[in-house]
């Protein structure tokens, strides 16, 4: 580490510092001024429990004989022990650990992931040998690079079967993917929570898990295969520019249906909603921190990436899968992309809201979800919900064609206001009978797209999927 961060090391305590004196005018009374150290103060890290942790950590065995992971482990415990969990980014620590230049492309140069999936390895070795006394634990969940210090007592192993952990537990990919693409990684084991959690799920999560068994497993089983000439695909996947392909991350979606609280993209960027999140009543410490650290995402998902996979404009030397916690604002701007998922699981989406007409609104409570227009058109809608309960379900989904960040390239985004909707869209995608006359507005002289959005009705009756319609559609120049 730089010289300028000795203090870090232990070199100072956290004791007060007399600045000076100040007189009062009225009295006469001089007062010494102590300076006080914050909780955030350098001063005070050396004295903190999860410091002296991470610098035994460092000096065990298993990372000692490396000259890069005890730094990388005391960088990123060092920026969050001080309020800067917003500062560890893969860019950063490429900069600051790995000497890479300001400007380096993480998306070519991987060291930085490479080094995270070694600390996690060596991390677990230590909490499982020399440190399982330990009475505070790191973990660096997957997807981010914010360490997490646990120092609750584990689960009693006599507790029921988590239904959460069974009930969204990744599923890998049937097709084979690019050597180069990261996908949600299985679960090792079920955790184990209280009775009471497994109510609270019941009621509060049980839309999403409910659409998962009636809607998408089926989906899974039929995997279509998108038509061979559409336009969009010609676009997307180019041989001269990357493709990156963004599945939802349900765990996130979740989690804020269990706390009510609804994550900016600022704190999803920064990795604080990770750390920041209260205590839920009656669910365990094991499940919160397996909902922070899995790669959770849906059935839906995993389907709709499968079948990009098998599409002839295709291109696996170009395209990479990766999990929404694993990317930054900086990937999406290099490459193309389809983002699978709204804001309320994707929050990547929300860097492209400015450009969309239809908004999805998500509320603290479960279901209760929306796509506002802001700009109706003849008999279209203001607000469209989605509804719940009887035997009819509606919903809705949309497909938004935009430019990339970068204006030189292109993001689709497939969403839906729940899972159903947003394999509806997808699916109007497949559908040549229901793409062919709006694709034909939005083409170019030239061959290319216009850029667009179109918003997808779709409803469910019991099991079965009655298949969606576009409603609306704008196009733009």
């Amino acid at each position: 580490m730089p010289d300028d961060r000795e203090w870090s090391y232990g070199k100072r305590s956290g004791t007060p510092r007399v600045m000076g004196k100040v007189t009062s005018g009225s009295s006469g009374d001089t007062a010494v001024l102590v300076e006080e150290p914050q909780p955030n103060d350098p001063r005070n890290l050396s004295e903190r429990p999860e410091w002296k942790l991470a610098c035994r950590v460092a000096a065990s065995k298993g990372l000692s004989k490396s000259d890069l992971l005890p730094k990388f482990l005391q960088y990123v415990c060092e920026q969050q022990l001080l309020g800067n969990a917003h500062e560890i980014t893969e860019q950063r620590i490429g900069t600051q650990i790995f000497n890479r230049a300001p400007d380096y492309n993480p998306g070519e140069d991987n060291i930085v992931r490479s080094y995270a999936r070694l600390l996690r390895k060596r991390l677990d070795e230590y909490f499982e040998g020399e440190g399982r006394d330990e009475p505070i634990r790191i973990v660096i969940p997957r997807g981010g690079y914010v360490p997490v210090f646990q120092q609750e007592p584990a689960i009693e192993s006599q507790a029921p079967p988590s239904s959460l952990g069974d009930s969204l537990a990744p599923i890998q990919l049937s097709a084979k993917l690019p050597d180069t693409a990261e996908i949600p990684k299985p679960v090792a084991a079920a955790r184990r929570v209280s009775t009471g959690f497994a109510l609270a799920i019941g009621l509060v999560a049980g839309v999403l898990l409910t659409w998962t068994v009636r809607f998408a497993v089926h989906k899974m089983q039929d995997t279509k295969v998108l038509g061979p000439a559409h336009p969009i695909w010609a676009q997307l996947f180019q041989p001269n520019r990357n493709m990156l392909i963004v599945p939802s991350d349900s765990g996130l979606g979740v989690l804020q249906n269990i706390t009510g609280h609804l994550v900016t993209l600022e704190e999803y960027a920064s990795g604080t909603y990770l750390t920041d999140t209260k205590p839920v009543p009656m669910l365990s410490v094991g499940n919160m921190n397996d909902l922070r650290q899995q790669r959770y995402t849906s059935v839906v998902s995993l389907n709709i990436t499968n079948t990009l996979t098998q599409l002839p404009e295709f291109t696996p030397s170009r395209t990479q899968i990766r999990y929404a916690r694993s990317i930054t604002a900086e990937d999406l701007k290099r490459s193309n992309v389809i983002l699978l998922g709204s804001v309320h699981t994707n929050p990547w989406v929300a860097l492209f809201e400015k450009n969309l007409n239809f908004k999805f609104e998500y509320t603290s409570e479960v279901d209760q979800s929306y796509v506002l227009n802001d700009h109706p058109l003849g008999t279209e809608q203001q607000r469209y919900s989605n509804g719940i309960g009887g035997t009819t379900n509606r919903t809705y989904g949309a497909i938004d064609y935009l430019p990339s960040l970068d204006g030189k390239g292109h993001v689709l985004i497939i969403q839906g206001l729940n899972m159903a909707a947003t394999q509806a869209a997808a699916d109007i995608l497949s559908n040549a009978a229901e793409m062919k006359p709006v694709l034909k507005q939005a083409l170019l002289p030239d061959g290319s797209l216009k850029s667009f959005e179109f918003l997808v009705e779709t409803s469910s009756i019991g099991a079965n999927d009655p298949g969606g319609h576009i409603i609306a559609t704008r196009f733009y120049q």
